[in-house]
């Protein structure tokens, strides 16, 4: 005969329970007995009380310790999700409904998961039976205070950031470069700040942040190292971003950002006020210039520069069609009608396509300060090191012409005087040579004159229609190599390496400076062919950089580079 007790034991549905814990913060979690603990504790006491229903504990630990009950980008969530929906979980068991979400939209996909695999979760000390309509009703209510009780402390937290750093306290987060932390207060560290000033400095005297970040990078400046919870990090080089972020960071001034408000800190600043406003200037102009590019009338590169045959200046405009913004240079015909000319008295009206204009004079640009034969030649004769010097920056200049660059082309244009005259069969465009020269020798002052044009070849020609002209780019022109900007940044670089190594700009034993110090001795011919995108196919910049052993022969090069 079978016994009763045995018969029920056999009819009980077996139910596999994992306990679930979580603690909001980190505080105290490194203690023998901590929140998560005493969590478990009570939860596995109750599934040993429900032992006779055929509650049985799944060992596995689902213990989030340090992550707001406000998300589900929890580990141990994510886990404990999936072995529910794997099947492995039939119960799920939770100190308080809180611990498990705090958000009613997050508890909805929860019981999403659990009705799919036919789950079902318990709170220890809340009772409720969520397969019933008053049970869902009581949980959503207890979820509701929940959810309210994390958006007052949420607001209690903002409001106390606002009022310390009203008060000049800072609160927290990466210490900037320049100060150390003692006693939750920044004091200057003297050796980064004076990092942080020729920073600063430095940013005056280069012609962007990108230009500034490959300075940084040749002199060996990096970043602050942090020591947080997970080991050391930091102490690399700085990103555009980081620098960004660090020249505009009013806290170098002795002040506190709190959304749009700056509050005095109780901090030293280590940046004089006429050096912060100086780099402010700069960034804003520069942040206005990359706007244009983008933005109302500045979408046109050649704003100021562009007439037509009858000397009248082109104005950018554009037309909508089909949804679509179509961008123009066209005739202004003001003076036209301030001389009383108008219909068949007046010159015709020239329209031509921004986007293809622009273009083919990006292309020409770049091909002129590529071009290191005819550079050299408008140099005249000077000494070997201003040749190099004048041809790096034309390089990196030749940078701002590359196809969708923004930055900093318009500004280039005007420093070169470049002038572009749209005629009846052909385009024009020319930049002054005095021009030329001074900006690469970054001179910031007025050229004298405008004597001396070079002219450039911009591969267009105009055919005309009854509304306006049309601007087409040639297409039977022989195809011709374009330089590797990248190379050509790259044999930049090594110059400017190699200038620092000898200036004792740079650290000594920097391996990276040292690097790219070599390739300034690459032979004359490979040097050349690079800048005129005539070197072979396998060249690139990340092979050209990572050679083991450049050899110093040039014949010997030539064999290396597959140059023979």
């Amino acid at each position: 005969m079978v016994r009763p007790t045995l018969l029920r034991n056999a009819l009980v549905k077996k139910l596999r329970c994992a306990i679930y814990t979580r603690k909001s913060t980190e505080e105290g979690l490194d203690m023998a007995f901590n929140s998560l603990y005493a969590q478990r504790e009570a939860c596995e006491a109750y599934v040993t009380s429900q032992k006779a229903e055929g509650w049985v504990l799944v060992p596995t630990a689902y213990d989030d310790g340090g992550f707001s009950g406000g998300t589900m980008d929890r580990p141990a969530l994510a886990r404990l999700l999936a072995d529910v929906r794997a099947g492995k979980v039939d119960v799920i068991v939770v100190y308080k409904v809180d611990r498990l979400t705090r958000a009613l939209s997050d508890f909805a996909r929860i019981v999403d998961v659990l009705d799919e695999a036919g789950a079902s979760f318990v709170s220890v000390t809340q009772a409720f039976n969520t397969t019933t309509s008053m049970g869902r009703l009581t949980l959503n209510v207890l979820l509701s205070f929940a959810q309210f009780e994390r958006e007052v402390i949420a607001e209690r937290v903002r409001d106390k950031v606002a009022q310390s750093k009203a008060r000049g306290i800072w609160m927290g987060g990466n210490v900037p470069l320049g100060y150390d932390v003692e006693d939750r207060k920044l004091l200057a560290n003297p050796t980064e700040a004076a990092t942080v000033v020729h920073i600063f400095q430095s940013y005056l005297d280069q012609p962007s942040v990108r230009a500034l970040k490959e300075t940084l990078d040749m002199q060996g400046v990096r970043t602050k190292i942090q020591r947080g919870k997970t080991g050391p990090r930091g102490g690399v080089s700085f990103s555009r971003g980081a620098l960004y972020w660090l020249l505009s960071n009013p806290i170098y001034i002795g002040k506190l950002r709190h959304k749009d408000k700056l509050h005095e800190g109780q901090h030293d600043g280590i940046i004089p006020l006429d050096l912060w406003d100086a780099v402010q200037a700069k960034l804003k102009a520069s942040a206005a210039e990359r706007g244009n590019a983008t933005t109302g009338s500045g979408t046109a590169l050649l704003t100021g520069m562009i007439h037509d045959a009858a000397g009248r200046p082109m104005s950018p405009s554009f037309t909508v069609k089909a949804g679509r913004r179509y961008h123009y240079y066209v005739s202004s015909i003001s003076n036209d009608i301030d001389r009383g000319l108008t219909g068949s008295s007046a010159a015709p009206v020239a329209r031509v396509p921004a986007r293809r204009l622009e273009a083919a004079v990006r292309e020409a640009l770049r091909a002129l300060l590529l071009d290191e034969a005819q550079l050299a030649g408008l140099f005249g004769d000077g000494d070997t090191a201003t040749t190099r010097r004048r041809l790096a920056t034309a390089a990196e200049f030749a940078r701002h012409f590359a196809p969708h660059a923004i930055d900093g082309a318009h500004s280039l244009l005007t420093r070169l005087h470049f002038s572009l005259i749209i005629l009846r069969d052909r385009v024009e465009a020319s930049v002054a040579h005095s021009a030329l020269l001074a900006a690469l020798d970054l001179a910031t002052g007025k050229v004298a004159g405008d004597e001396g044009r070079i002219a450039l070849m911009v591969s267009s020609n105009i055919t005309h229609r009854k509304r306006g002209a049309r601007l087409v780019i040639a297409r039977n022109a022989p195809a011709e190599k374009m330089p590797d900007p990248n190379l050509v940044a790259l044999i930049g670089k090594a110059h400017r390496a190699r200038a620092a190594l000898f200036s004792s700009a740079a650290p000594r034993g920097n391996r990276h400076i040292e690097r790219l110090a070599r390739l300034a001795y690459l032979a004359p011919d490979i040097t050349s062919a690079i800048l005129n995108g005539t070197q072979p196919a396998t060249l690139t910049s990340r092979s050209l950089l990572k050679l083991p052993g450049l050899p110093l022969e040039w014949t010997e090069q030539r064999k290396m580079l597959k140059f023979v």
